[in-house]
């Protein structure tokens, strides 16, 4: 599979050269299916595709299952249910992840949650089915993920600022959202997260500089 910038100046110039385009397609790609094709650039998917699982699922690949859950964040919806509702309705971005069209109009497999079987916002499978994939997959092997990643945004110096800062975000009583954050670049960028228990910073997180950026 081979990505393609969007850049009509580039295409005007190689036509008036003579040169024959490789594809032709529409202008309907959105900034969701920009930052699918981020991903795949960047070898995020390839490295969600290696991450260990406790075990493995039967009927859907955890390497689908996980390509879907890294896609969520970029859907403007809080919960995990409503994201999944508004990806499932983009089947194009579901073909770019792997879901076949069988899967997308029919459903993964004949398994469901609902008295009247499976239910259109389900499909290709239902939410509770991606909740259950991030449980199978344990602390260390999302810390070694996370690490590739940041690691494959300083390659291609996506992240060019020096200054960096730690945020930490209490949620509740006892939970903390820490992150590390740069705060030099054109906006600040969240490099690295983790959520850790207590009310207090307590131990350094892992996610500091030495562990994630160099």
């Amino acid at each position: 599979m081979a990505w393609y910038r969007r850049d009509k100046a580039a295409v005007t110039e190689a036509l008036r050269r003579g040169e024959r385009p490789d594809l032709a397609t529409t202008m309907a790609s959105g900034p969701l299916d920009e930052l699918v094709a981020l991903h795949e650039e960047l070898g995020i998917f390839a490295i969600l595709d290696e991450i260990e699982v406790y075990r493995r699922r039967t009927g859907i690949a955890d390497e689908l299952l996980l390509r879907t859950l890294a896609t969520l964040p970029f859907v403007e919806q809080a919960s995990l249910s409503g994201a999944s509702e508004v990806l499932f309705r983009e089947p194009a971005v579901l073909l770019q992840l792997g879901w076949a069209p069988v899967h997308i109009r029919q459903g993964s497999n004949g398994r469901h949650r609902h008295p009247d079987g499976r239910q259109e916002e389900s499909l290709p499978c239902h939410h509770d089915t991606l909740r259950d994939a991030l449980r199978r997959v344990g602390e260390s092997a999302w810390l070694l993920a996370q690490a590739a990643g940041v690691k494959a945004l300083y390659q291609r110096q996506m992240v060019r600022g020096k200054v960096y800062a730690i945020d930490g975000s209490g949620l509740g009583n006892d939970l903390r959202l820490v992150a590390l954050v740069c705060v030099s670049a054109t906006r600040p960028i969240i490099v690295a997260w983790r959520l850790l228990s207590g009310t207090g910073f307590g131990e350094r997180p892992r996610s500091g500089g030495d562990a994630l950026v160099d």
